[in-house]
């Protein structure tokens, strides 16, 4: 017996498996759609006139037209029943997917009938299409494994194995994707099986793991196992997650990190970090060993590490720690920290304040390093320096005594050796007096050389700026050395150019003795021929001048071998030189020395047996004075200076006996007093033209003398010609006798012509 169901039963199915009814009776091509199929699609039964032409072209997806078709035409023709998942448009929520199924009614091979349904899939559609994607689009391995291999994959695996294709891989064992070791040691076959056994237990597992790819090349993943059914059938679900690029970063930090210690350890410096709101700080390892403490996790909270600091630094740290903090200044201070075994360390401290968003700083972080052999390396430096500068005092001071002691006894030497000289001695005492002379004055240049090269070695010379004539200074040059190249029997020529009758701006002090370094060596080492002293205009512009100065003999030479090291202190050309010609070996040190000071280099061309030439470049501004003619010869004919009234401050007997002497060859009336003291008091009583003031003397010394006789009431003691005498060679005691208020210098020992020139050059007109 056969059940009938009724409408309303039908109904109540229809609704309940939310599907809409059609109904499509081929022989009058008419349509019925129910209730709920117009409710599934929005529509109002007015709004959409049911057909097969309104359902494809005005409801269903363009895309999705030829489904239709395709479906219905092989219903109709062979039978097959319909059934397609397309999507419709709804009225409000736009396309969505819906699955059409129908069977038709066929009477003598022929479709009479045919009726359906229409069923709201979107949800499912839709989940199952977001799954396919993530399968099919992820870009990490998705692989379904059971027990006899891989049954599913995704287009990542096939790429992360370098598989030709998925049935390559699919043909392939998922052993053969794994090494034969895993980094641990421990079997890949053995290890997956325990791999796989937890995410059965546990229903998930996640790991690393080491495969390998078609080609050999092994590379990190990340792996997760998923137990998933699968047509009834429990699977693994793998996920693999390249972390080449992650390990590759770990690496590289890991390396960063063993390289940032190991180098933190080679220069003894630290890293650390302070959080002011947690008041926790961090510390690099070598940080805590600089402080002499064992590595943490964490750094020593800020009491412990505050009690570190040494008492006498904890304001320095504080005001700069309150400086970052408050001016957002970054902080670089040396200060002492105290180790816990009482050892004290000098350490530099580097910091930089971090602020958050609204401007407030909540960390200060920077690096420490371990300075304490380099301050200790400072305070010997310092030490060693103040040693050094102790004994160039020492040296200067010696220097100064040493050139009085030498200088005053030398003084009468030469002194009396000119009084004699002019005083008809006997032909045989002519000879030894001759002989004397020229001692003391050879004597006398040894001295001067030592000290000048003290004076430059001690950076103690000083250029003046006076205006000079070049021809003049040059004709004297060659006068004051043709007495000694007449001796020899060689010439002494000058060679220059009328052009250089200009006067110029210089020292010519400093010029006149490097050019009479060079001609007395010349003659000195002439036996034969002649010395020659050029110079030439290089360049010339409207403010200055480059003159080329050359000094050349045709003396003994010099052997190759020695030309680099000739401008060396104390040295000669051979080891006989000093023997047979003397000297100090300093007179080219000091010549070049001179010259290097002045911004110019001193050269040399030689060859032994045939000469020397030397020469140099020097640039002087152009003068735009009018100097006065000179006169190159000595003076010879003393005149007298009658009328001239001296007072002579010297406390050496032996050098006031010889002033003495002089004062009455020139009938020059004078008094002698004895110190500064005296000189004070015999200068208020006589009306003198000139005061002779020794600079070093007893009771009171010259300095002190000439500034109190400047401070006299009489307007006239500011103006008396006060001349220093001093045995000492050293430039500040020069300066401080011109600071002191002292017209002029002379420094013994001197020669009668010297003295009388300065002493005439004040004398009343």
């Amino acid at each position: 017996m056969s059940s009938v169901f009724t409408i309303e039963s039908l109904e109540m199915v229809i609704s309940g498996i939310n599907a809409g009814i059609w109904d499509w009776d081929f022989e009058t091509n008419k349509q019925t759609w129910s209730d709920r199929l117009f409710e599934l699609l929005e529509y109002q039964p007015d709004e959409i006139t049911p057909g097969y032409e309104n359902f494809t072209e005005m409801l269903v997806h363009p895309d999705d037209r030829v489904i239709v078709r395709t479906a219905i035409n092989a219903q109709l023709e062979q039978n097959i029943p319909y059934n397609v998942q397309v999507r419709l448009r709804t009225k409000f929520k736009g396309y969505r997917y819906f699955e059409c199924c129908g069977n038709a009614k066929f009477i003598d091979g022929k479709p009479v009938r045919m009726v359906g349904s229409i069923t709201d899939i979107h949800e499912r559609y839709s989940l199952r299409e977001k799954l396919s994607v993530v399968f099919e689009r992820s870009t990490d391995a998705h692989l379904l494994i059971d027990s006899q291999g891989v049954i599913d994959c995704n287009k990542a695996a096939v790429t992360m194995l370098r598989c030709k294709d998925k049935s390559e891989l699919l043909s392939i064992h998922p052993a053969k994707f794994s090494p034969e070791f895993q980094p641990d040691g421990r079997r890949s076959d053995e290890k997956s099986l325990e791999m796989d056994r937890i995410a059965h237990e546990t229903g998930y597992n996640r790991f690393e793991w080491i495969h390998r790819r078609l080609d050999g090349d092994e590379f990190p993943v990340e792996v997760t196992l998923n137990p998933v059914h699968v047509d009834d059938k429990m699977v693994l679900l793998v996920v693999w997650h390249d972390i080449s690029h992650r390990k590759n970063a770990e690496e590289l930090i890991r390396r960063n990190e063993a390289m940032l210690a190991e180098s933190q350890q080679l220069t003894h410096s630290g890293s650390w970090e302070a959080d002011l709101v947690t008041n926790q700080n961090y510390w690099s390892d070598e940080a805590f060993r600089i402080f002499g403490l064992e590595p943490n996790s964490t750094g020593p909270n800020t009491e412990l590490f505050s009690k570190m600091i040494h008492p006498d630094d904890m304001h320095l740290y504080i005001s700069h720690i309150k400086d970052a903090v408050n001016n957002l200044n970054p902080a670089s201070f040396d200060l002492r920290i105290v180790l816990p075994d009482g050892k004290i360390k000098f350490i530099h401290a580097i910091g930089k304040p971090f602020a958050d968003h609204t401007g407030r700083v909540v960390k200060l972080y920077g690096a420490i390093m371990d300075i304490d052999a380099q301050k200790k390396n400072e305070q010997e430096l310092i030490k060693a320096k103040e040693q050094a500068e102790m004994a160039a005092v020492a040296k200067s001071q010696f220097l100064s005594t040493m050139s009085h002691e030498i200088r005053t006894p030398m003084n009468a030497v030469i002194g009396f050796t000119h009084l004699l000289l002019q005083h008809d001695p006997k032909p045989e005492q002519m000879e030894y007096l001759n002989i004397l002379k020229f001692s003391a004055e050879n004597l006398l240049v040894l001295i001067n050389d030592i000290l000048d090269f003290s004076k430059i070695e001690a950076g103690k010379i000083e250029f003046e700026e006076v205006d000079f004539n070049i021809l003049v200074l040059l004709e004297n040059i060659r006068s004051g050395s043709i007495q000694r190249a007449d001796e020899k029997g060689i010439s002494l020529e000058l060679n220059v150019d009328e052009a250089l009758n200009l006067n110029v701006i210089g020292d010519p002090v400093r010029l006149g003795q490097i050019l009479t370094n060079l001609v007395s060596n010349a003659v000195k080492f002439t036996e034969f021929g002649k010395v020659t002293i050029s110079a030439t205009i290089a360049k010339r512009d409207p403010d200055s001048v480059t003159i080329d100065f050359e000094i050349q003999d045709t003396g003994i030479g010099i052997p190759p071998e020695k030309l680099d090291n000739i401008f060396d202190s104390f040295t000669q050309a051979t080891s006989d030189t000093t023997r047979k010609y003397g000297g100090s070996g300093l007179g080219l040190t000091i010549t070049k020395r001179l010259l290097e000071l002045q911004k110019s280099t001193i050269n040399l061309r030689s060859k032994p047996g045939e000469g020397s030439a030397f020469y140099f470049s020097l640039t002087f501004k152009l003068s735009k004075k009018q100097i006065p003619a000179q006169t190159s010869h000595s003076v010879t004919d003393i005149k007298s200076l009658k009328g001239m009234k001296v007072l002579i401050v010297e406390d050496n007997a032996v050098n006031i006996f010889l002033m003495k002497n002089f004062m009455k060859q020139w009938e020059i009336d004078y008094d002698v007093a004895e110190n500064g003291l005296i000189a004070c008091e015999i200068v208020q009583q006589n009306d003198y033209d000139l005061v002779l003031m020794d600079l070093q003397m007893p009771e009171m010394d010259g300095y002190e003398a000439t500034a109190k006789i400047r401070y006299l009431p009489d307007p006239k003691y500011a103006q008396l010609p006060i001349i220093a005498l001093t045995a000492s060679a050293m430039l500040d005691i020069k300066d401080i006798a011109f600071k002191v208020g002292m017209n002029d210098y002379i420094s013994k020992p001197f020669t009668p012509n010297e003295l009388y020139t300065k002493i005439a050059a004040y004398r009343k007109k």
